[in-house]
């Protein structure tokens, strides 16, 4: 008799699993430091430096860092941010056309290759 085979996805080898999803509040450049800020809240998962947003398009760099917002002072209030080092003024342009409010961010571990959902095979 054969032994049994363990049967795998196809598509398992090759997805980045989603490691953190982030829920976009605003979005803004803080060109002192040469980042471009985006704040809201974590969903679910854990942020890390490195990190690549999987979805949506567009925020082509690894996550820089993560920090807090003060939205007010009054209040106290904070919002969770995650920065993005861009590397010239038209990668910002871009970024900043994204219209990012009100979006989820989805994030993985490593690289992201030009297929949004795939890493390299």
């Amino acid at each position: 008799s054969l032994a049994p085979q363990l049967k795998r996805h196809p598509l398992d080898s090759q997805v980045l699993p989603v490691a953190a999803r982030f829920l976009v509040e605003d979005s803004f450049p803080l060109a002192s430091r040469g980042v471009f800020v985006v704040h809201g809240r974590i969903l679910d998962g854990t942020i890390r430096r490195g990190q690549r947003v999987l979805t949506p398009p567009g925020l082509d760099a690894p996550v820089d860092g993560i920090e807090f917002v003060l939205l007010s002072a009054s209040e106290g209030r904070e919002n969770p941010a995650v920065t993005f080092r861009y590397r010239d003024p038209a990668q910002l342009a871009r970024w900043e056309g994204l219209s990012l409010s009100g979006q989820t961010l989805e994030l993985a571990d490593g690289e992201v290759a030009t297929e949004p959902r795939r890493a390299a095979v």
